[in-house]
């Protein structure tokens, strides 16, 4: 009978372990396994099952019930060793080990696989021998198996299975190189977005090098200080701005979009069953880097910013320095040009960003090592259960939770409140006490941020769009633009004004609505900067007509948006805000067919300007972005804080819970009348470090800003309130001979009580934390429209 079965099975096995070899392809082991699938399948249905079936024919006795259990698990061995090679080669392309020990693993496994083969063999044999030699023995045993049920068509079914899963784990070894390489390059981009700070930071350290040694080694000539202020003049205007930070949060959230939504992944083989896990790569992906890398993306960029405008505001310093000492020499003064006096606000600029360098270079390596060591596609195959999984305290909507104590007795309850109703009435006997201006003090340094909690607060007021990763909200808003932009493209007029309170999220929305509607084909139009349109570039004045002809003259053969973030920073000396907004309005009347404008402006310079100039009618629509519902403001306060990784704790260092949690938020969200971007900022002013890794919220009176209005004060507020952002000789020419008598005294008072600030470049500004208080009172007193 042995002549009668196939021998070609061991062929196959050989052939099968042969390749077991690094030079070859691992995903040539899946065809192994069906071609010994089908030789063992070959082999055994050599043997007649059934009606036919020949119980006396020991060698197909022997096939069936111990050959082919035996055959089994050797597949379920090569299988295994396939799912270890396959595991291996990712773990090799994306780093995790070295291509020596996969080598071993090789010869391991094939050696393994050998060791088994030779001694299935030798026992089959063996046992055939044994009982071709004894028939008593070989009797008894055909007797126990004719009892028994032919297991056959099992393991027939069995090999079968295993074949398939062998030709199932070499498919998804093909569709994990595929995600391997999306890692790769998801890896790159987000180096790519961190060198980008660093080229930033260091361009901005070797620019003050350069110029403190063109300042140091230079002469002392009577022109020396006009030739310092013109070089000066000309780096500034030659400075290209960076990326902006959305140009690689956009391509990051693009590169994870591709990413699968759901896959069966096998990770594990245990007593021959596969082990798997179901993966959402995308949402998975996703999170895991909205919550453990762009946190930390946004501080290296926040502090790459801070280092740059540093230097800005210190090369501005040194070149006033020069136009002072210019202007000096030209007027016939006598002037000693010290050049290392001249250099010191650079130097001083040198020594605070050595400071912050190390700061930078420490999150820097930070995440660096996270995205090296986690963000791999092989991250699967950890025990740990899911891909990338979050922290505890990471995750952007898990909050540890707690029971509420029990109050301890009622007479420890009525000591406290007796004691707080004395502290009460002195702390109102001491309140009457203080000054409109000690008030005010008070309101702005409880709303100032505190320096040691930083990496807390840096995130919570990250502004701009940086992708979709803090969104909340604005569906109905979106909804709207989005058929406006519609019916646009169907030949009606493009032109959609933006209002709202300050930090009501004008200039995020916007930003929204170009990165998903105008991605790539938005013109940004801003005062004082540079504007480019395909391919050319030209400087911007605040001249908002010489800006649109520029972009009108180069879009002829393109469909783009225009985006005017803040129009009434549009306005100049030469050009008033409502000569441009005259030109605006002309503009669109002309090219909304063609071209899609997108303004914003606060309720208070809309309302203005609508009375004087009935700019309405320029636009389409008009959306006001002042509503925000209460629960979307928790989920945006959320977000925020559980990127931080901070723990909110309550004054025991217990963790708050949910409801707690909620109930703070409510509670701002009623002071500021649900203003998004003002809830944010008070949420962080009121928020204080606990230890490195808690935070937590003060407890104390909330203080908000007396009733200081007067018919002097007001008139200033408005001005500057309307204006954003103003000059002292803006002031001038506005308030005529009355500034310098009585104006320009009530300004340095505003300054230096914080209810203005003026800025390094001189422009002046209501104070952030407190500008939507004051225009509230500004309304109350009718001095201008500020709600929406």
């Amino acid at each position: 009978m042995t002549a009668d079965l196939p021998i070609s099975f061991s062929t196959t096995a050989e052939r099968a372990l042969a390749d077991v070899d690094p030079a070859g392809r691992v995903e040539q082991l899946a065809r192994h396994t069906r071609e010994m699938a089908t030789a063992m399948i070959a082999r055994g249905d050599a043997c007649p099952v059934g009606e036919d079936e020949d119980f006396t024919n020991l060698e197909c006795r022997l096939t069936h019930f111990v050959w082919a259990e035996r055959a089994k698990h050797f597949l379920l061995l090569y299988r295994d060793v396939q799912l270890q090679l396959q595991i291996a080669t990712l773990l090799v392309r994306e780093g995790k080990t070295d291509e020596e020990a996969v080598n071993q693993l090789y010869r391991r496994s094939r050696e393994a696989l050998a060791e088994a083969l030779a001694d299935w063999d030798a026992d089959h044999n063996a046992q055939l021998d044994a009982l071709k030699r004894n028939e008593k023995q070989r009797r008894r045993q055909l007797n126990a198996w004719k009892l028994q049920h032919n297991p056959w068509p099992l393991y027939r079914h069995q090999l079968e299975e295993i074949a398939g899963q062998s030709t199932a784990l070499s498919t998804e070894y093909s569709q994990l190189s595929r995600k391997a390489d999306g890692f790769g390059e998801l890896r790159a981009l987000l180096k790519e977005t961190i060198a980008v700070t660093e080229e930033v930071t260091t361009r901005a350290q070797h620019r003050a090098e350069e110029i403190i040694t063109f300042l140091r080694e230079g002469d002392t000539e009577p022109d020396r200080p006009g030739v310092v202020a013109s070089r000066l003049e000309d780096y500034a205007n030659g400075e290209t701005p960076p990326n902006r930070l959305d140009h690689y949060t956009n391509r990051v959230n693009a590169l994870i979009a591709r990413f699968s939504e759901k896959q069966r992944v096998t990770v594990a083989s245990e007593g021959g069953l596969l082990k798997y896990k179901e993966i959402n790569f995308r949402r998975s992906t996703d999170q895991w880097v909205s919550a453990e890398i762009m946190p930390i993306i946004y501080e290296l960029w926040e502090l790459s910013e801070q280092i740059n405008n540093g230097l800005n505001v210190a090369v501005a310093n040194v070149r006033n320095r020069a136009l002072l000492l210019a202007t000096e020499l030209k007027a016939g003064h006598e002037v000693s040009i010290d050049n290392n006096q001249l250099a010191q606000p650079l130097a001083v600029f040198l020594e605070k960003t050595e400071k912050r360098r190390d700061q930078f270079t420490a999150l820097r390596h930070r995440l660096e090592e996270r995205i090296r060591q986690d963000l791999q596609l092989t991250s699967v195959y950890r025990p740990d259960p899911g891909f990338l999984p979050l922290p505890l305290q990471s995750g952007i909507d898990v909050f540890t939770r707690r029971q509420g104590r029990w109050i301890t007795t009622v007479q420890e309850w009525l000591h406290r409140h007796a004691s707080g109703v004395s502290q009460f009435l002195g702390a109102a006997a001491r309140e009457d006490k203080l000054s409109a201006s000690e008030k005010t003090v008070r309101v702005i340094r409880q709303r100032t941020l505190t320096p040691d909690n930083a990496a807390y607060t840096n995130i919570l007021i990250t502004r701009g769009y940086i992708g979709e990763s803090f969104l909340v909200g604005r569906e109905r808003e979106t909804a709207h633009l989005k058929e406006l932009i519609q019916n646009w493209k169907l030949g009606f007029r493009g032109s959609v004004i933006l209002t709202g309170n300050r930090l009501a999220g004008k200039t995020l929305f916007g930003e929204l609505i170009t990165n998903r509607f105008f991605a790539g084909n938005t013109i940004r139009l801003q005062p004082h900067s540079s504007v480019m349109v395909q391919g050319r570039r030209t400087p911007t004045t605040g001249d908002l007509s010489a800006a649109l002809a520029f972009v009108e003259k180069y879009t002829v053969q393109s469909r783009p948006m225009v985006w005017i973030d803040d129009l009434e920073t549009w306005t100049d000396a030469e050009t008033t805000l409502a000569a441009n907004v005259r030109a605006l309005g002309e503009h669109i009347d002309d090219y909304s067919g063609r071209i899609f404008y997108l303004v914003s402006t606060s309720n208070a310079v809309y309302h203005h300007l609508n009375r004087y100039l009935d700019v309405g009618r320029v636009f389409q629509s008009r959306i006001s972005l002042d509503d925000f519902s209460a629960e979307d403001m928790i989920r945006a306060v959320r977000i925020r804080h559980g990127a931080t990784h901070k723990l909110l704790v309550d004054a025991d260092g217990e963790p708050v819970s949910d409801a707690a949690f909620n109930k703070m938020v409510k509670r701002i969200f009623r002071a500021t009348d649900g203003n998004v971007g003002e809830t944010i900022n008070r949420w962080a002013y009121y928020t204080e470090r606990y230890d490195d890794e808690r935070v937590v919220q003060s407890t104390g009176r909330r203080y908000s800003l007396p009733a200081f209005l007067s018919p002097d004060t007001a008139p200033l507020l408005s001005t500057i309130l309307l204006e954003k952002q103003v000059r002292d000789y803006r002031l001038r020419k506005l308030f005529g001979p009355a500034y310098a008598e009585r104006y320009a005294s009530i300004l340095q008072r505003l300054i230096r009580i914080g209810l203005v600030t003026r800025h390094p470049d001189g422009n002046l500004e209501i104070t952030e934390s407190v500008v939507n208080d004051l225009g509230k009172m500004l309304e109350a007193e009718s001095y201008l429209n500020y709600s929406s």
